[in-house]
C-alpha cells in the first residue's frame, strides 16, 4: 500500500521502517525539516515527496509526531480531502483525539499508540495498540515485522487510555526518580539512594545520571502529561497528579 508518514523522529522513523520492511511505498514529506529527520528517513528506505502528492496518493497516512502536532498534523492532512485510513499514533487526549478526528471527516480514523522502544526487533516488544471500526486492517499492515500490533476495541479512544496508563505508570516512575536522585544529592545521599536498587522494581534507581540522561526527550514527555492530565481528569481521576510531575519534564527541557 502508498502510506505517508508524519514525521519520521526516532519512534515514526521505526514504525515507517517496519512498513517498508513488509513491502509497502512509504513516503515523507522532508520540507520544514531537520537535517537529522532526512537522515533517519533516507536510512530506512522512506520517500522523500512534497505535501499534496504525498498525501494525494496515500492510501494510508500514519500521524506519529510529538503530541502537541498532531491536532495540526490532522488538520493539514484533513484540509485535502483525505478520505483513506488514518492512523494517529500520538498519546492523546480525549478532547485532543476528538479534535483530530472531527478534522478529519471523510477518513477513516484509527486511534493508536505505542508502547514500548523503537521496533528495532530488541527483547523489548514494540506493542502498537490500535482501536477503532477499521482496527484490525490497520494491525494487518504490519504483519511479519518487529511490530506487535494489538487490537483493544473498537471504540476510538480505547488505545490512546491503554497508551495513557501505561505512560503515566512509566514515564511518572522515571519523574518520581528524578526528583529522589536530585533531592538525594542535595543532601549528599546519592549513594545511599542507589544502595536500594537492590529492591524488586527499583531499576530506576540504579544510574545517578538518569536526571541528565532524560533532558533529550523532556520536549515530547512534557507535553504527553499534558494530554495525561486531561485524560484523567475526564475519567474523574488526579489530574492534578500529572501536572504535577508534568514541572519536572518542563524544568529538564
Amino acid at each position: 500500500m502508498r502510506i505517508a508518514v508524519f514525521h519520521p523522529g526516532a519512534m515514526g522513523s521505526q514504525l515507517a521502517a517496519q512498513l517498508v520492511a513488509a513491502g509497502h511505498e512509504v513516503h515523507w514529506v522532508p520540507e520544514g525539516r531537520s537535517t537529522a529527520s532526512v537522515e533517519r528517513a533516507e536510512a530506512v528506505g522512506l520517500i522523500g515527496t512534497p505535501f499534496a502528492e504525498a498525501v494525494g496518493f496515500a492510501e494510508v497516512v500514519l500521524c506519529s509526531c510529538a503530541p502537541q502536532g498532531a491536532v495540526d498534523v490532522a488538520k493539514q492532512v484533513g484540509a485535502t480531502g483525505f478520505a483513506g485510513l488514518y492512523i494517529e499514533a500520538n498519546p492523546l487526549s480525549p478532547k485532543s483525539l476528538e479534535e483530530a478526528r472531527a478534522a478529519l471527516p471523510e477518513a477513516t480514523f484509527i486511534d493508536a499508540g505505542v508502547v514500548g522502544p523503537p521496533p528495532k526487533g530488541g527483547p523489548s516488544p514494540t506493542h502498537l495498540m490500535l482501536s477503532g471500526s477499521a482496527a484490525q486492517q490497520a494491525a494487518d499492515l504490519w504483519a511479519g515485522t518487529a511490530v506487535t500490533p494489538m487490537v483493544v476495541g473498537d471504540q476510538v479512544g480505547a488505545a490512546s487510555a491503554a497508551k495513557s496508563a501505561y505512560a503515566l505508570y512509566n514515564k511518572g516512575k522515571a519523574a518520581l526518580a528524578v526528583l529522589a536522585f536530585e533531592l538525594a544529592a542535595k543532601h549528599g545521599v546519592t549513594d545511599a539512594l542507589t544502595a536500594q536498587q537492590v529492591r524488586q522494581d527499583a531499576e530506576s534507581l540504579k544510574d545517578p545520571a538518569l536526571p541528565e540522561n532524560l533532558t533529550s526527550v523532556a520536549w515530547r514527555w512534557g507535553p504527553e502529561f499534558d494530554e495525561l492530565a486531561e485524560t484523567l481528569d475526564a475519567a474523574g481521576l488526579e489530574g492534578d497528579a500529572a501536572r504535577g510531575l508534568r514541572q519536572v519534564w518542563t524544568r529538564l527541557s
